[in-house]
């Protein structure tokens, strides 16, 4: 039960609205026609390896924040990883938020707007502040649910597939490389966090599950949109072919906005460990807060011009977990004198 939820936890932080609407595997792979389900086996065996990897740093430590992994993986207390690794969570975080206005089409800065931001930071908070067991209990119950709604959804679809192309073949291994890159980085802190106390076998058991479940669905919406080409340019596809029954795509709907909230609290919990204060819900909240008010500037604005930063540091992340030979003496003591270090600063301040 318990490698269950843990799978389902990553699935949870992993899949958001770009998952979930279809807009990311028809942008990724789906332009690609055919061509795509080559690949599927090669970004199985990608997931799986570097899930491992991160379960497998996780299991004999209690890692309670982004700098005692990030000294683990990159064996260096290194302050511009630091400030990239923040930067990025922010933009992720307040990009979940945007989202979750921009699904509703809530017009900016409207009366509605601001009381939707408020629910959204008052919810955020009592998450966080429960820390992991709050989103791994949430994605137990929710992420089955999402994934079920979404395999109905292209059931009822299904029909003769074409064979699009709409992009050049040569993105495709690109796409791929960007895509695991970025949902590995997006969820590190997550599968690291939560594999404390398993033993390698479980981390593989752990690492085959979420790698096998997220290729089967990701194989099974390629077919769906190749059935319907005329909405793989569409900003939302799936919830486009929701629309054959009004309660099916309302349904799809409040599903869509779950997708997004379990992915904005994985990365608010990741963010939650920069600040250090002494009260335990000013933690929640000061991070909540700050990416509520950057929510406000456009989604579209997010995803083109600030995901590419996010991207700069996935691939480095992946780069050192391919190189790392999970030694983690040496990175134990650094990791023992970060945290001194900021006892003491700690201290200082108070």
């Amino acid at each position: 039960m318990k490698q269950f939820k843990i799978v389902l936890l990553i699935i949870g932080t992993i899949i958001g609205a770009g998952f979930v609407s279809g807009k990311e595997i028809s942008s990724f792979f789906s332009i690609f026609g055919y061509y795509s389900f080559i690949f599927i086996l090669p970004i199985f065996f990608l997931l799986y390896y570097f899930i491992n990897k991160l379960l497998l740093i996780g299991i004999n430590k209690k890692i309670n924040n982004v700098d005692d992994l990030n000294l683990i993986i990159f064996k260096k207390n290194n302050k511009i990883i630091k400030i990239f690794t923040f930067i990025s969570f922010i933009i992720l975080s307040s990009t979940m938020i945007s989202a979750i206005n921009t699904s509703f089409n809530i017009k900016p800065y409207s009366l509605l707007h601001f009381a939707t931001i408020l629910i959204i930071i008052i919810i955020s908070c009592i998450a966080i502040y429960k820390d992991l067991h709050f989103i791994k209990n949430m994605c137990t119950i929710i992420v089955p649910f999402i994934l079920f709604l979404m395999i109905i959804v292209c059931l009822i679809n299904l029909n003769s597939p074409s064979n699009v192309l709409l992009s050049n073949i040569i993105l495709l291994p690109y796409n791929v490389i960007t895509y695991v890159c970025r949902n590995i980085f997006l969820s590190y802190f997550v599968v690291a966090k939560s594999s404390y106390g398993l033993n390698k076998h479980q981390c593989k058991q752990i690492s085959f599950a979420t790698a096998l479940i997220l290729c089967l669905i990701m194989t099974v919406v390629i077919f769906t949109e190749l059935c319907n080409i005329n909405i793989i340019n569409s900003n939302m596809p799936l919830l486009d072919l929701s629309k054959t029954s009004s309660v099916l795509y309302a349904v799809y709907l409040i599903v869509l906005q779950f997708a997004i909230f379990t992915t904005l609290i994985s990365t608010l919990l990741t963010l939650k460990t920069f600040f250090n204060f002494k009260s335990k819900l000013l933690n929640a909240i000061i991070p909540t807060i700050i990416c509520a008010c950057l929510s406000f500037i456009s989604f579209n604005y997010f995803v083109v011009y600030l995901y590419p930063v996010i991207g700069i540091l996935g691939f480095y992340l992946i780069y050192y977990l391919m190189s790392s030979n999970l030694s983690f003496q040496d990175s134990n003591q650094d990791i023992h004198k970060a945290s001194q270090k900021t006892q003491n600063n700690s201290r200082s301040h108070n």
